[in-house]
């Protein structure tokens, strides 16, 4: 018997501890409101929008480059990216997203590094109640982000 229920005890345990995790990570407020979305990360090129995509807030680097925060709504839910133009050789372009209106956010989500050229992040997904800011950083010259969007 002993050995009986100390194979049931093995076999259980981490079942229960991987059940107990997911409870854990699912109960965070920040995956109710979405956050933990599996659409993150989609290429917003090639995407048919059914309402956008449209420019909601720009920032420049002057002389170096200008960031454009997009945004589009495909199957009921809105996406946000960002959208570079550039004429210097490396910089990097991503979106930052905020549950509380910019005083604490989870960065650089869908970072793109280049060495010249235009470029665009992947798309990030923009549950309401939730704010996107995007951001350009021209090497050795200056960082710039768009103000937040909610």
């Amino acid at each position: 018997m002993r050995n009986k229920r100390s194979r049931i005890l093995t076999r259980a345990l981490p079942v229960a501890a991987m059940a107990l995790a997911t409870l854990m990570t699912t109960g965070n407020p920040a995956s109710a409101a979405g956050l933990g979305c599996g659409c993150d990360g989609w290429d917003p090129g090639p995407v048919s929008w059914d309402s956008g995509p449209t420019t909601d807030s720009t920032a420049t680097v002057s002389g170096y480059a200008t960031v454009a925060l997009r945004s589009g709504k495909k199957d009921g839910r809105w996406y946000g990216w960002a959208k570079t133009a550039t004429r210097y050789s490396k910089y990097g372009v991503w979106i930052d997203r905020s549950t509380d209106g910019g005083r604490t956010w989870d960065g650089m989500r869908g970072y793109e590094h280049r060495d010249g050229g235009d470029a665009y992040t992947s798309m990030q997904y923009w549950p309401d109640g939730t704010w996107l800011r995007a951001c350009v950083n021209v090497e050795g010259i200056e960082l710039k982000c768009t103000g937040w969007v909610s």
